[in-house]
């Protein structure tokens, strides 16, 4: 059983790092594509407050999907293969 409790703890330290450069990554991907249209679509005004403001939702999408499929999935996966091998 420890050693099932030191498993986890490596893992949740790995699955945090994943899951930071991935909201990073797919972060830097939105406001890429939102600074894009905003080129193609000629918008006036300010391009830093439209881009904060259409960003927001689009983060807490990329957080809630990154959880499930960064913690959620490997931790089930983890505790099926425990349970299927005993």
């Amino acid at each position: 059983m420890l050693g099932l409790g030191r498993t986890a703890i490596v893992m949740l330290v790995a699955l945090s790092v994943v899951y930071i450069c991935m909201f990073f990554y797919l972060r830097s991907g939105a406001r890429m594509r939102l600074e894009e249209d905003w080129v193609h679509e000629g918008r006036p005004g300010d391009r830093e407050a439209w881009i904060d403001e259409r960003i927001a939702a689009k983060v807490s999408r990329i957080r809630v999907w990154l959880v499930v499929c960064v913690y959620v999935m490997p931790v089930i996966g983890l505790v099926a293969f425990v349970w299927l091998s005993n």
